[in-house]
């Protein structure tokens, strides 16, 4: 390879990374994806039915792609995409790495890895929607005039704990909490930060299930309600107080 190829090979690693130019299938399927997921959300909207508003169309709409960077650039989901769509690094050790001349490992150093440094304020749009998802449950609770418990209203619900168990759980909230810090009795308030530091920890152990477990319920709630969309007979009511 002349040296002119090589400096125009260098200065594309600078803006794309070396694993976008690579042929792979893996990534080729996961953008189909995405694609698939777009079209539906784009063409076949499912915004409200019966007091039940869909979680992807709920405000959060306003700022999606600030969530959807959240999670693009969540530290849970950076090891499996690197790890099992890109296969670079393939591990943490060096020596299993598959690092290479040919296929040197840029980390978050070219321009698309570097917005995964962003993550901590995307964090902030994430805490600021949560809410919203608790009024989607009282909505839907509340919609007719009485009050109505449906299975709807708890999926609902179990979504918003689960949304909020993930954003709660980040590794970035656990270093604004605390983790930056190596003196806890030397600050104001400092055993109380220790407390909220320790049962944050606890909680962001299981960042990652609850990264997987959160995204995949909060597909099943879009697929729920666009099957009651359908009318297929999926909800029932539970209790009902005038």
């Amino acid at each position: 390879m002349s040296k002119r190829m090589k400096k125009m090979d260098m200065n594309i690693n600078k803006y794309v990374p070396g694993e976008f130019l690579e042929y792979n299938p893996r990534l080729y399927a996961f953008m189909a994806l995405i694609a698939i997921a777009m079209l539906a959300f784009f063409v076949f909207p499912v915004k409200e039915f019966m007091g039940y508003i869909d979680p992807f169309y709920s405000p959060t709409i306003l700022i999606l792609p600030l969530v959807g960077l959240y999670r693009l650039t969540c530290y849970a989901y950076r090891k499996d995409y690197n790890r099992h769509i890109f296969r670079h690094p393939a591990a943490c050790p060096v020596a299993d790495r598959m690092d290479s001349k040919a296929r040197p490992y840029t980390g978050e150093t070219s321009a698309i890895f570097k917005a995964e440094n962003l993550h901590r304020y995307f964090l902030y749009a994430a805490i600021i929607i949560l809410p919203f998802f608790f009024y989607d449950v009282y909505v839907s609770l509340t919609y007719s005039g009485a009050f109505v418990l449906r299975l709807g209203s708890v999926i609902l619900l179990i979504n918003a704990v689960l949304l909020t168990l993930y954003v709660f759980s980040c590794h970035s909230l656990r270093s604004l909490i605390g983790g930056r810090n190596d003196c806890f009795s030397c600050m104001k308030a400092g055993a109380l930060r220790k407390k909220v530091y320790d049962k944050q920890s606890w909680i962001n152990a299981h960042h990652e299930e609850l990264a997987w477990i959160s995204l995949l319920f909060i597909i099943f709630v879009d697929l729920f309600l666009r099957g009651l969309a359908a009318g297929m007979p999926i909800d029932f009511t539970l209790m009902v107080m005038p």
